[in-house]
């Protein structure tokens, strides 16, 4: 199975997060591993459904709930 250290596993969110060039989606190059590049998001990620049953299990788990309008 593909690794890499905990540095590079990183530098996708740094990046997206610290730079002033940043302004989309960035990931491994080659999906699992590889260098920090714009890459297209999942089409997992962009399922709805998907992401209200992520956000009501997150709610679930930390017991916390935010009003629509803050989300």
């Amino acid at each position: 199975m593909p690794s890499q250290g905990p540095e590079q596993g990183a530098e996708p969110l740094l990046y997206a997060a610290t730079s002033p060039d940043a302004g989309g989606y960035y990931g491994p190059r080659w999906a699992m591993v590889g260098p920090t590049k714009p890459t297209s998001l999942p089409r997992s990620a962009q399922d709805k459904a998907v992401a209200a049953r992520l956000w009501t299990e997150a709610e679930h788990l930390t017991d916390v709930s935010l009003p629509p309008q803050q989300l």
